[in-house]
């Protein structure tokens, strides 16, 4: 088998511009909008996008292994099939914060405008309706959907946050996140619509789908509490504000390394998954040689970007930032494994081991608590940063572990 230079190509492409709509969003945004109002507008931003990723969790290794060894109108009848499916658990996840969200401005009037509460929730759905149409798509290998969301959704919302703000004030950057998702949401339905539009409804999933999928994401949400609690921990071991904000500042660094090589590589799985029933060795061999490629890209970036920590933090974020290099340093190792922790999960997939994908989340998030309880107390942002290398770590050795036959 060969890679799938094109679809990586378009995926690179994607991760690139998206780069460049992130730093417009941390800063022109901040900027036009002022310290005040910028602070409700990122909590509304993390609000909405933090609820579409996660009704997301596991979708796209699901989609991928299920549609991908799928032809023709059969592929799109079971596609219709599991996203009515998905999208039926989706919505009730929806309906529940929804709840919350209507007793909290109840309970508490005055503090949160209903306005803004409607806003973020309508970001939220159209944000969870884009997440799960992008993701059919690339089980339906229409990748360009899949690889152009994200930077389609952040260049709407800072060009509308830009424009709406002079007029309207935080009410228009808030509105702008709503936008961003309405933008994503018809993306996503120009790659799956024309799969869907066809298709017949009634189709039976096959079997093991609904099995796959809930293990997926019990090991995708373990995985995010690896990935996304080294500030959390911070602050609740009582490390200080400004700890907090430098592990913020590291994870949120290894993040964005991490998730562009598993998006990148995400494109190479519907391929794989189709050819591994007639011959596994080659479709694991183009994983492993996308993970090779992703790997000569992602290592030399955390390596440039760990030896000028300081001058980065410094210019982009100002000099009281140049204290958390070090906690940045550890976090790039973290993201310097993210091929091999792509590939352990790719590999599981193919292989049907979801239970794979599941125990080595729940080793590396066992390893990330107890090392966050011993070094967090004495090292506040670096031990933050090393319980994360050390769960990331231990995730992807156990899931390589788990699985059957030589890995």
């Amino acid at each position: 088998m060969a890679l799938p230079w094109k679809a990586l190509a378009g995926s690179a492409a994607g991760k690139g511009v998206e780069a460049l709509t992130l730093v417009a969003l941390v800063l022109l945004v901040p900027r036009a909008l002022g310290p005040g109002d910028y602070g409700g507008f990122s909590v509304a931003l993390a609000v909405a996008t933090g609820i579409a990723t996660a009704t997301g969790i596991g979708g796209p290794a699901l989609f991928a292994r299920v549609l991908a060894p799928l032809d023709g109108a059969r592929r799109d009848d079971v596609a219709l099939a599991l996203a009515l499916r998905v999208g039926r658990t989706r919505a009730l996840m929806l309906a529940g914060l929804a709840a919350l969200a209507i007793a909290g401005v109840l309970l508490a009037p005055g503090e949160v405008r209903p306005l803004h509460v409607a806003l973020v929730a309508a970001a939220a759905v159209l944000g969870a309706s884009a997440t799960l149409l992008s993701q059919l798509s690339l089980g339906l290998e229409r990748t360009a959907a899949w690889s152009l969301r994200y930077p389609l959704e952040n260049g709407v919302i800072v060009v509308a946050a830009l424009a709406l703000y002079p007029s309207i004030g935080l009410d228009g950057a808030i509105a702008a996140v709503a936008l961003g998702a309405c933008a994503a949401l018809a993306l996503a339905l120009a790659g799956a619509g024309p799969g869907l539009r066809g298709a017949g409804r009634g189709a039976a999933l096959p079997p093991g789908a609904l099995r796959f999928a809930r293990l997926q994401a019990a090991g995708g949400t373990l995985t995010q509490a690896v990935h996304r609690g080294a500030a959390p921990v911070c602050a609740l071991a009582g490390a200080g504000a400004v700890a907090t904000g430098h592990a913020a500042i590291a994870a949120g660094a290894a993040l964005a390394i991490t998730y562009a090589v598993l998006q990148t590589m995400l494109v190479a799985l519907p391929g794989a998954a189709r050819a591994h029933a007639r011959d596994p060795v080659a479709a694991e061999a183009v994983l492993r040689r996308t993970a090779l490629w992703c790997a000569a890209v992602a290592l030399p970036v955390c390596v440039v970007v760990a030896l000028t920590a300081e001058p980065l933090l410094g210019s982009a974020l100002g000099e009281d930032f140049r204290a958390a290099a070090g906690a940045l340093r550890i976090a790039l190792a973290a993201a310097a494994l993210a091929p091999l922790w792509a590939l352990a999960n790719q590999l599981a997939t193919v292989r049907e081991r979801p239970e794979a994908v599941l125990a080595g989340a729940a080793v590396g998030a066992t390893a990330f608590a107890f090392v966050a309880l011993a070094a967090v107390p004495q090292s506040g942002a670096s031990g933050a940063a090393t319980a994360m290398l050390a769960g990331v770590a231990a995730t992807t050795a156990a899931t390589f572990a788990a699985l059957p036959g030589r890995a």
